[in-house]
């Protein structure tokens, strides 16, 4: 493969860093990607709502930078929904909290959209852990909010959630719908290889993480299909989730043993990651 789009990673101020991670990828032959906001946490900030503040604004700052200096860089932010969680299990008003995210958060992040730091936004969504119903509804509610924002602006959002097939594709839906946005703009990340269909067959975008043994499980359902390698730049878990630069060889062995095929490798690498941002290279 001549070149790939890398669909979802992060790089952090603790790890790499934002300039380290495209270079290395760039290397290897990749010429889009996404890098995605981190938790305040990732960036030494306290989980607060000041610090989701300015956790977004370090991201975009280095984000667009590196955008400009080299190139190739689409930049992603939002509220991880175990950052909403986290405040809603430490806030001692949800009433407060929910006017915070919406009226501080959300309103920061359409201003990024204006002045053209962002390009969409992400991740928003539910935990994929138990969580309590508070923080299930808060998520909803403002990955609503997110998904109206995507709407009047024509953004991709990236959603994370958890992995029940059928049901949480139904549920997503429903937000989108409510959201008027529609599912062409809605990339479900992390997608377990064998409820990719599920997903695509609803109108969705998946990504999936581009480990050989994923791409394997893949079968011919590639439309729609996007890899990922959900990098974290995390210095405590180097690799985690994987480097952007390996996905090329983890598709050759994919390719290789006749798991996936070339053409299948074309769609989820090039074809379906163009389509869903609507760039072109």
């Amino acid at each position: 493969m001549d070149w790939y789009v890398d669909s979802h990673a992060h790089a952090s101020t603790a790890g790499l860093g934002y300039e380290t991670v495209v270079r290395e990828f760039k290397k290897a032959g990749g010429k889009l990607i996404a890098l995605v906001g981190l938790t305040p946490g990732s960036y030494g900030f306290e989980t607060s709502v000041d610090g989701v503040l300015r956790s977004i604004d370090v991201h975009l700052q280095l984000c667009s930078r590196v955008r400009k200096e080299l190139g190739g860089v689409l930049c992603l932010a939002g509220v991880h929904p175990a950052t909403v969680d986290r405040l809603a299990r430490s806030s001692r008003s949800l009433d407060s909290l929910y006017v915070d995210l919406v009226e501080r958060v959300m309103k920061y992040l359409e201003r990024s959209v204006r002045n053209g730091l962002a390009d969409g936004l992400g991740e928003f969504g539910r935990p994929h852990y138990p969580a309590t119903p508070e923080s299930i509804a808060l998520n909803e509610f403002i990955t609503a909010k997110a998904m109206e924002l995507a709407r009047d602006y024509s953004l991709p959002i990236h959603i994370h959630s958890e992995s029940s097939g059928r049901v949480t594709s139904e549920s997503l839906k429903l937000l989108a719908r409510y959201a008027g946005l529609s599912l062409d703009k809605v990339l479900v990340h992390h997608v377990p290889p064998k409820q990719a269909s599920t997903y695509t067959s609803e109108g969705f975008y998946v990504s999936v993480v581009g480990r050989s043994e994923v791409l394997s499980n893949l079968g011919n359902r590639c439309e729609r299909v996007l890899v990922e390698s959900d990098y974290l730049d995390d210095p405590k878990r180097p690799g985690v989730v994987m480097y952007p630069w390996d996905i090329p060889r983890e598709v050759s062995e994919a390719v290789s043993r006749g798991s996936l095929t070339p053409e299948c490798a074309r769609e989820v690498l090039q074809r379906s990651p163009l389509r869903y941002y609507g760039v072109e290279l």
